[in-house]
């Protein structure tokens, strides 16, 4: 979806190789009053709205300066900011916050990750589905376990148990 994205907003930088390269769409690309359907043409789906809408609430308000200014800001903070833009909860602005924006304390939790917790590390929560007090349970739990950097301790053990779920591909693993 990002390389479509850049495909269809972002300027062209190079070939490499027979193959296009794109910039990252700037705000201004985005917040078109045709971009929604564009993006649902490229298949975004229910996202193209979300995605339009951030980059115009974002042009509108905060502005690219200011966006990058949530670099400097508490995790809390940015967090904040991020999930007042239109479709954004709390795990999309964790991962903005670890994956962007150097909060390393982030950490985005899906019911990938909240199994995890609950079968790896015996984290008891009550109920059957991710609640917004059991996700703040479960980065508080990680953040309390592995300090600062519990965002990409998230991240390797959350990579690390999708790998073991894979069947081992390549001619040594054939019969």
């Amino acid at each position: 979806m990002i390389e479509r994205l850049c495909q269809a907003f972002g300027r062209r930088l190079c070939c490499l190789d027979s193959r296009p390269f794109h910039a990252f769409p700037s705000l201004s690309a985005l917040t078109g009053a045709e971009a929604e359907a564009q993006l649902r043409a490229l298949g975004f789906g229910y996202r193209a709205k979300f995605v339009s809408g951030s980059a115009r609430a974002i042009a509108e308000g905060l502005g690219a300066e200011g966006l990058c200014q949530l670099r400097s800001a508490p995790y809390a903070e940015a967090r904040r900011v991020l999930c007042a833009l239109p479709g954004v909860g709390a795990k999309v602005a964790d991962c903005v916050c670890l994956l962007s924006l150097d909060k390393a304390e982030a950490v985005p939790v899906d019911t990938h990750v909240w199994q995890i917790a609950r079968q790896r590390y015996g984290v008891a929560l009550g109920g059957k589905s991710l609640t917004p007090r059991a996700y703040q349970e479960i980065g508080d739990f990680f953040r309390e376990l592995w300090g600062p950097r519990a965002g990409w301790a998230q991240a390797v053990l959350f990579c690390a148990d999708l790998r073991k779920g894979q069947k081992p591909t390549g001619s040594q693993h054939q019969a």
